[in-house]
Formats: C-alpha cells, structure tokens, sequence
C-alpha cells in the first residue's frame, strides 16, 4: 500500500477543488517516506493534467510524468493516466481540516488497493514550476528536445531498436514517415518511437507475447495533426503507430494495446 502521502497545493488564486480551478497546480509529499507527486493542469486544457512522481513507493518506475484526464460522476471527478497503464488514480475528496487548522482541498490517491484510497491534502504553502513539469513529462515519453535533429533523432530511434532487438531476438526496422513530421513541432514527437521499442521490449520479457513480438517485422512511425488519441495498427508483419498533438502517454498505451492485440 502507497505511504501516506500530503499534498502541497499552489492554485493560480485560491486553493480549492479542482474542478474550480482552471490552471491548478500540485506538488504532493510523504509524510513517512521521500516520495513527491507533483500535478498541473495542461494550459488550454481543462481537466487534463500532467502528474509526475518520483520515489513513490509501490510504483515503478520510480520517477516519470504522465498525462492524466478527469473521468467525472455527480460531484467528484477521478483522473486516471490517457491510454491507461497508470500506477495510481487520483480523486477528489472535498474539504477536509488538517491537524486541526485551516480546511484544505482533499483528494485520495488510490494505487494497489481500491477499497483502501489514502487520505491527501493541501498545503499552500509550496510552488509547482510548471514548464519544468511538462519538460519532465517530454523527457519521460523520450519528445525530442526543441531544434532537435533530424539525424539525431533517427540515431536515438535505431539505438533503441538495435537494443530492442538484442533482448527480444527479433529483427524489428523502425520507419519513420519524416514527411507527416512537417513542422519542428511534429518533428519532435517522432522521437516518441523509443516509447513504442521500450513497450516492445516489455512485452516480449513475457513468454506469452515474445512469440508475437518476433513476428513484427517494421514499425511504421507517421503523424496526423488533431489526430487525437494514440493509434496503433497491427498490418501484416508491421506495426504501424501514428502520434499526434494529444497522443499522451505513448510508453503505457502501446503497452496496453500490444497486451490486448499481440
């Protein structure tokens, strides 16, 4: 079970649910342990969030971002990680006083147990520096740096599908379709295809999907602007995966997908 764990709460005006908040943003600490947890809302995106964690235990890897979006029911409103592949879930739980002072927002964190959430609270008292959140959140889902090039990109990609390879014993040949990639913007996300090698290779460590992994012969890496959620398509012995400007959480989705498809 996840530590317990507290939430130090940094809203743009006051501190209140999320749900009033537009451009809230979180950092969460352990009481007990070394663990943080830090939140924000996307800008222009409301109820989408990047949720980044490091030492939280119970959860691995033990620092990354994720892309996390509100699933709401009456009042409360629950955020699960897009794609799926979450390690934990975050809930609204109203007001609630801490160690007999001012009311703070409330949330339980839910990771291995639904039945047993943990209790969480604000604490205005801390900052969150946004722009640093959502470079963590590009670092872990390997989106290229800005000004990034072309060649670099592709050696990083071919890096880790030679590696992919070694531990999956299979022959795997990542294309990129460089010319979907048409502005530096798209050009970045192209580098995403790491994710997809790494969810590769996770699958095949197990014996039930390494069969399957081997029989995938290309990845095929395109791009659509608004193309929404992350596509992927088993065609003949090719693997064809399209990102676009909201295909969050790339890793974690093919993970998913490849468990239910392979």
């Amino acid at each position: 079970m996840m530590a317990r764990v507290s939430f130090v709460i940094c809203a743009l005006a006051l501190v209140r649910p999320a749900h009033a908040a537009p451009g809230f943003a979180v950092a969460l600490t352990s009481d007990v342990e070394h663990a943080k947890v830090t939140v924000a809302e996307l800008p222009g995106q409301p109820d989408v969030l990047v949720v980044a964690w490091q030492d939280v235990p119970g959860v691995t890897p033990a620092s990354g971002a994720m892309i996390y979006k509100a699933e709401r029911g009456g009042s409360e409103a629950r955020y699960f990680a897009v794609g799926g592949g979450g390690h934990f879930a975050l809930v609204e739980g109203g007001w609630r006083a801490r160690r007999g002072h001012a009311r703070y927002v409330a949330f339980d964190v839910i990771s291995d147990d639904p039945k047993r959430p943990v209790a969480v609270m604000g604490d205005a008292r801390k900052p969150v520096d946004v722009p640093a959140l959502l470079a963590q959140y590009a670092a872990f889902e390997n989106v290229a740096p800005p000004g990034e090039a072309r060649t670099v990109t592709d050696a990083a990609i071919a890096a880790r599908a030679a590696q992919t390879n070694r531990a999956c014993k299979s022959q795997l040949a990542p294309k990129v379709q460089w010319k979907a990639f048409a502005t530096p913007e798209a050009a970045r996300l192209a580098k995403q295809a790491i994710s997809i090698l790494e969810a590769l290779e996770a699958a095949c460590a197990d014996k039930d999907y390494a069969t399957a992994v081997r029989a995938v012969r290309e990845l095929r890496v395109d791009y659509q602007a608004d193309g929404g959620a992350l596509h992927l398509e088993r065609t003949g012995d090719a693997l064809v995966v399209r990102f676009s400007d909201t295909s969050y959480n790339p890793r974690e989705t093919a993970r998913a997908w490849l468990t239910d498809h392979l």
